[in-house]
């Protein structure tokens, strides 16, 4: 991440950083340090207390075996993964479930977190699920809202109060896209 950690004026390192050269694919196992690593970067970078965050990133890291439970996706730029974003299509019968989008924090804000959300939308619509679920933190909430994610209706006094769901029937499929 040498590149991206130069320091420069705010305007010099959007205008660069909105100009990479990111390539989007399936993540492969070979991938995995370098995604916990994304991922610890951005856990750490949330507003919440460091013992909390220093809790909560084993919880949100990935081992092999979730590769046989998730469809993972990341963002790459050369060797350096950008962001990643994990989906479970085997949650219920026409429903996914989004289990996780991280984005390296220095580098929030140009596009990468929904282009990541789309790949895996369009992959959901492929496997012909309606829509995905997901459970966002506080601070994102607004984020998922504006990428279409309408809150969940029925939840009780007791239920987590972020959760979502994205509607797909009539999104874009990757086959159609291609």
């Amino acid at each position: 991440f040498a590149l991206l950690l130069t320091p420069r004026s705010d305007y010099q390192r959007r205008s660069t950083m909105y100009n990479l050269s990111a390539k989007y694919r399936r993540a492969r196992p070979s991938d995995l340090d370098a995604i916990n690593r994304l991922i610890k970067l951005a856990v750490m970078n949330w507003p919440l207390p460091n013992r909390l965050k220093r809790r909560a990133v084993p919880v949100m890291q990935y081992d092999l075996v979730d590769f046989d439970h998730f469809d993972l996706f990341v963002c790459e730029r050369g060797k350096d993964i950008l962001g990643v974003s994990a989906v479970d299509l085997s949650f219920a019968p026409t429903k996914g479930l989004l289990h996780g989008l991280f984005v390296l924090p220095i580098i929030r804000g140009h596009g990468i977190g929904k282009q990541l959300m789309q790949l895996g939308f369009g992959w959901a619509a492929d496997n012909q699920l309606e829509s995905v679920l997901m459970k966002a933190e506080g601070v994102s909430v607004s984020y998922f809202q504006k990428l279409g994610f309408e809150p969940l209706k029925g939840l009780g006094p007791n239920d987590y109060p972020y959760q979502f769901e994205k509607d797909l029937r009539g999104s874009v499929r990757l086959a159609q896209a291609s």
